[in-house]
């Protein structure tokens, strides 16, 4: 059920074409009546007592053969050739002793009823002429060995030969829906895409947290539609990190997600930038870095102008302070552009830089959301990821590959034990308007065993005073939120709550 609603409008499609077909064809083929004149080939009289019986296959000749055709084509006034492609003779009686077949029908197929009547009747005088020797002296006509007697006159056709459209439609209708069947099943096998939140957790062996449906103005969903099923699905994957994803511990402050895809073009800008307004919503101190440098978009989407950024941060031009901005429309969230990208800026990737960057980071946010370059066509997200407690790895249903999606979970476990989800964009829009939560499971997320690990709902992440923190989001619940997780009454809440 699943395949057939995937390809429901390409096999209504097919269906469509197979009906079309079979009207092309009804149209296309020339109209024929057929008309029908029966004839009884008996031995003649004089021929019984020899003991003589007609040849019915020589009869069948002899009624198609050039004299008759000649004949036929006079009185009708066309070629002995013409005629021929439409005249034929059948055997369709027998004798009452179910003996030989003594009852000749000959048929003319023409494009009008009158002319295939006419034919008919034409070739039929014209056979009997000939084979009674019409034309011949009483004396010869008695010792001739076969007599022909008309039995039944050329008859009017009243519909045309061939099959009916009301059973050549249902024939065009089925033949199209099955031709729609195995094109789409072909199309399936061949289809190296991503399907769903399933497929893509198999190609990374890592839970899926969300799939965001497929909305306009993807960039900025919360300011347009901030109840629409896309906000919801961004909740959804707020709500699953906080609670359910497991992730290093952090003793110095916030936590580092990194948002990739595997090439570009998979949506990882939307996702993050979404992404951090979702975190920011319920008031925790959100940092958004765009550390992609090739293809540097965060600041059109959140009207920020032309200024120092991450390139410049790392490079020790300017501090955090300086190069972070607040964004207006969305209270706790600050933003960190691209900033001042020179050919020289590929060499500012250095572990130890991006360490000293987000260690600043994390004692000034809850949560850092850093968006990367395409992990299998920039190497430098490779060092982003090592310098990071979580890696979103970002799908579009629509164009991003099993192949594409595999090798990037590969190339960033290949840094180390890392906690690794997935990001499903670009997935069909619920029928229900309602968000499409993606399986989440805990036990699915742990990092290899020595690395250490602790549930952030039930261990909260340490705020910059060393103390723990109330899970984001904790304050407010949202429908389809996952079992929710108490906190020791004892704890301190931190700053930013």
């Amino acid at each position: 059920m699943k395949f057939l609603r995937k390809y429901v409008l390409w096999l209504i499609a097919a269906t469509l074409a197979g009906i079309a077909g079979a009207l092309l064809i009804h149209v296309s083929l020339p109209a024929h009546y057929v008309s029908t004149a029966e004839v009884d080939v008996e031995p003649n009289i004089a021929a019984l007592n020899i003991g003589y019986s007609p040849n019915m296959v020589t009869e069948q000749q002899v009624a198609t053969s050039g004299v008759v055709l000649a004949d036929a084509a006079r009185a009708l006034g066309t070629t002995p050739s013409a005629l021929a492609n439409d005249l034929s003779a059948t055997v369709s009686g027998t004798s009452a002793t179910g003996g030989t077949a003594n009852v000749l029908s000959i048929n003319c197929a023409m494009p009008t009823a009158a002319g295939a009547q006419r034919c008919a009747a034409a070739a039929t005088a014209a056979y009997t002429a000939f084979r009674n020797d019409a034309n011949q002296p009483k004396n010869t006509q008695a010792h001739d060995p076969v007599h022909v007697t008309l039995l039944t006159a050329a008859s009017l056709p009243t519909a045309p030969t061939g099959v009916h459209l009301r059973i050549l439609l249902p024939i065009g209708a089925v033949l199209g829906l099955l031709l729609g069947i195995g094109a789409a099943y072909v199309r399936d096998y061949f289809d190296h895409r991503v399907r769903d939140s399933a497929d893509l957790e198999r190609c990374l062996d890592a839970p899926v947290l969300a799939a965001i449906p497929v909305v306009r103005h993807s960039q900025d969903v919360f300011t347009r539609r901030p109840l629409s099923a896309a906000a919801e699905s961004y909740r959804y994957l707020r709500e699953h990190l906080n609670s359910q994803v497991v992730v290093a511990s952090v003793p110095d402050g916030g936590v580092v997600l990194l948002v990739a895809g595997a090439q570009a073009d998979d949506g990882c800008t939307n996702a993050a930038a979404n992404l951090a307004v979702a975190l920011a919503e319920p008031g925790a101190k959100v940092l958004l870095v765009e550390a992609d440098l090739w293809h540097p978009s965060l600041g059109a989407v959140f009207d920020a102008s032309r200024r120092p950024g991450w390139s410049d941060l790392l490079a020790g031009r300017v501090s955090l302070d300086e190069a972070a901005i607040p964004v207006p429309r969305v209270p706790g969230l600050r933003l960190v552009t691209a900033g001042y990208v020179t050919a020289r800026s590929v060499e500012i990737f250095q572990d130890a830089r991006l360490a000293r960057a987000f260690q600043d980071m994390r004692a000034q946010a809850d949560f850092v959301v850093v968006v990367g370059a395409p992990v299998l066509e920039i190497s430098h997200t490779i060092a982003l990821a090592r310098a990071s407690d979580i890696v979103a790895v970002v799908a579009d249903a629509r164009h991003t590959t099993r192949e594409a999606a595999s090798a990037a979970a590969q190339e960033i476990r290949a840094t180390g034990p890392r906690t690794i989800v997935g990001v499903l964009t670009g997935v069909s829009s619920p029928a229900s308007g309602q968000a499409q939560p993606a399986r989440a499971h805990a036990e699915s997320l742990a990092p290899a065993s020595e690395a250490p690990a602790i549930l952030a709902g039930v261990v909260p992440p340490r705020g910059p005073n060393g103390k723990h923190r109330e899970p984001f989001g904790a304050a407010h619940v949202y429908p389809g939120q996952l079992n929710e997780k108490e906190t020791d009454p004892g704890d301190d809440p931190g700053p930013g709550k």
